[in-house]
């Protein structure tokens, strides 16, 4: 028997997932291998409040390519010597910064924007 082919609107929706960083693709095994870690390091990262994964209808955590992105940075941090709190933190400071600095960019170019229409 020939599988039939997906409907239009299930294969579009399929592709939109593949490409979609925050959709919780990753088991915790897949997820912990594909970092190298255990699954216990996973666990402590949502323990110390770094990470909420996306649940299964079975209660088990999945991980989206972000997740890993942040689970990544947090063992660099563990890694280089800070302990597994220490490493959380620093790695939610940093995310701080980085949405800091860009809201600063935004109001510099609002202002100089601003000043551009009241020069002329």
């Amino acid at each position: 028997m020939v599988p039939a082919e997906p409907s239009v609107p299930v294969a579009a929706q399929l592709a939109g997932n593949l490409d979609d960083g925050d959709f919780p693709a990753y088991s915790m095994s897949a997820a912990a291998a594909m970092l190298g870690v255990q699954p216990a390091f996973l666990r402590g990262l949502g323990d110390n409040g770094l990470l909420d994964p996306a649940r299964s209808d079975g209660g088990h955590r999945r991980y989206s390519r972000a997740d890993l992105q942040i689970a990544a940075r947090a063992r660099e941090v563990v890694d280089a010597g800070m302990n597994l709190a220490a490493a959380c933190r620093i790695v939610e400071l940093e995310a701080e910064l980085a949405r800091t600095r860009a809201e600063l960019a935004e109001a510099r170019r609002t202002l100089r924007r601003l000043r551009g229409k009241t020069d002329g």
